[in-house]
């Protein structure tokens, strides 16, 4: 039988301090989302997007590069659990396939929509106005893949805490985990799906706090695994 290759202290340490600090940087990208002002005009809020062009680019260009390195963080994590259950190597498969939902949305929603609103802005009234159902299916595909990508995440994380059960031998103090991941995953995956929530960036930030107890939470276990316990110490004596 294959036994899965020991992940070192080190690299264990460094995946732990990065899942902790992407969601620390992640909560503050979300509070720096640029937020276009209520407006009776299509073209004033056109303006607006056009003008905030700049940092929509840098923020959402920042949260894709934070999933990422979270999805490979949290790769880690399987392998120090021993990866043998098929429900964490689906609970990764089910994370990266957020990653990639979600990306897509911060594709159109940093990328797209401001490089749309800002030919638009430019544009004639009439021409612009004709530009709106464009940029209102844009809008409906950034909230379902966002959505979609939320829902994805939340239930990885639900299957991670859930199988960690099976095993607290490999990482110490795994006991109240399963709990932290129902508390953090669970309602908000249960709103995304059964409620009729427009996602924007407070109600992003909202649902993202409860997240972040989750990783924080990956975060201290993976760190503290990485320290040598007494019993495998006394083991290898």
């Amino acid at each position: 039988m294959n036994t899965p290759r020991p992940i070192s202290s080190r690299l264990q340490r460094l995946a732990a301090l990065l899942i902790a600090g992407m969601a620390i940087l992640i909560l503050v990208a979300l509070h720096h989302h640029p937020v276009v002002g209520h407006s009776a005009e299509a073209q004033d809020r056109y303006v607006q997007m056009a003008q905030l062009r700049t940092m929509d680019n840098l923020v959402h260009g920042a949260l894709m590069a934070m999933l990422v390195v979270l999805a490979t963080a949290l790769a880690v994590l399987n392998t120090v659990l021993e990866a043998r259950q098929p429900v964490l190597r689906w609970a990764l498969a089910a994370y990266c396939l957020g990653c990639a939902l979600l990306g897509l949305a911060m594709l159109f929603d940093g990328f797209v929509v401001p490089r749309l609103a800002e030919g638009l802005a430019a544009a004639q009234p009439i021409d612009a106005a004709a530009g709106a159902p464009v940029m209102l299916a844009i809008g409906a595909a950034i909230q379902v893949f966002s959505k979609a990508g939320l829902i994805a995440h939340g239930t990885a994380m639900l299957a991670w805490s859930c199988a960690t059960a099976a095993s607290r031998q490999v990482l110490p103090g795994l006991r109240w985990f399963p709990a932290i991941g129902v508390t953090a995953a669970l309602p908000s995956t249960a709103l995304l799906l059964f409620a009729d929530l427009r996602l924007t960036p407070h109600s992003l930030m909202a649902i993202f706090v409860t997240h972040a107890l989750w990783y924080l939470a990956v975060a201290w276990l993976l760190y503290r695994g990485a320290a040598p316990q007494p019993s495998s110490v006394m083991r290898t004596s």
